[in-house]
């Protein structure tokens, strides 16, 4: 079975009483014999910015992509976001499934939640790969940016900022930035990466990082953390927000066990940007590191 254009839902309930739809999509064979394989997008994504990625390991791996609440195709309840919100998700996915210690592969935020999860679970993952990962800064963001998002904190700015921002205009611009090979930024991106922001209540996910930041960052975990286990790191050497030479030292010293691996002319969005090379240092990871 190869890629799949089904999309799936299943209801979470995340908090007593409270429940939400989790849009997921499922490939591959499922009597595969590799370890399953989840999928997590980053910030402001959604699981079809896998869509050059899955492909290549569908014939040889059952794969899982949700949408992270709050975004893609998943509900977006006005609830207080976060890495925990989101490892709890993450568990819940893997429980529903019944997954067998699937190896977790997240991007940017995904990458943070995805190690949130195996900090608290770590039985229940196999291994960790973790494409660009947020949570960690190394002090890297400068006053400038450090004012703004103080700006957009506040409710009233926000919501207006979120509705400025939230049109293919806006979302090439942010895009941009996080490409090395920007001419991927095409009007097919966009418009993806663009339709869930008019969702009811997507602004209350999207704002949720500079309306509480410590909420989405891992520097309050134990180094090492508990989860000790096989980890990766696979990193966009041109990514101008969270730059390798900075950040890497930090998630080490989270995961010491994790080895780095740095890709030429590439972004944040690694997995797009350098499609190829991410698939291939990732096919050798399953093939030949597990």
């Amino acid at each position: 079975m190869g890629t799949s254009n089904n999309d799936l839902y299943f209801n979470w309930e995340y908090l007593p009483g409270k429940q939400a739809a989790v849009k997921y999509r499922v490939y591959g064979p499922d009597s595969a014999t590799t370890p399953p394989l989840l999928f997590i997008h980053g910030y402001g994504g959604m699981l079809e910015h896998w869509d050059l990625n899955i492909p290549a390991f569908s014939d040889t791996h059952r794969i899982y992509a949700m949408d992270l609440l709050g975004f893609g195709g998943s509900s977006k309840p006005n609830i207080r976001y976060s890495l925990e919100l989101f490892a709890a998700q993450i568990g819940a996915f893997i429980a529903h499934h019944k997954l067998d210690k699937p190896v977790i592969i997240g991007h940017s935020m995904g990458g943070a939640s995805g190690l949130y999860f195996a900090h608290h679970v770590p039985e229940a993952v196999r291994a960790l790969v973790m494409a660009n990962p947020s949570g960690l800064f190394a002090d890297t963001m400068d006053p400038m940016a450090k004012a703004f998002f103080g700006l957009i904190a506040s409710p009233m700015v926000g919501e207006l900022m979120f509705a400025a921002f939230a049109n293919p205009i806006g979302v090439s611009q942010s895009l941009m930035p996080t490409y090395y090979n920007q001419k991927k930024v095409d009007m097919k991106l966009i418009n993806q990466f663009t339709r869930p922001l008019h969702d009811k209540g997507a602004a209350w996910a999207y704002l949720s990082p500079s309306r509480r930041p410590d909420d989405f960052t891992l520097e309050h975990l134990p180094k090492p953390c508990n989860y000790n286990k096989k980890a990766f790191l696979i990193w966009g050497a041109e990514d101008t927000a969270l730059p390798p030479h900075k950040i890497i030292p930090e998630f080490q010293q989270t995961l010491p066990q994790a080895g780095a691996y740095i890709i030429p002319k590439a972004g944040h969005c690694i997995h797009h940007d350098a499609h190829q090379a991410f698939n291939a240092r990732l096919r050798h990871i399953l093939d030949h590191e597990l």
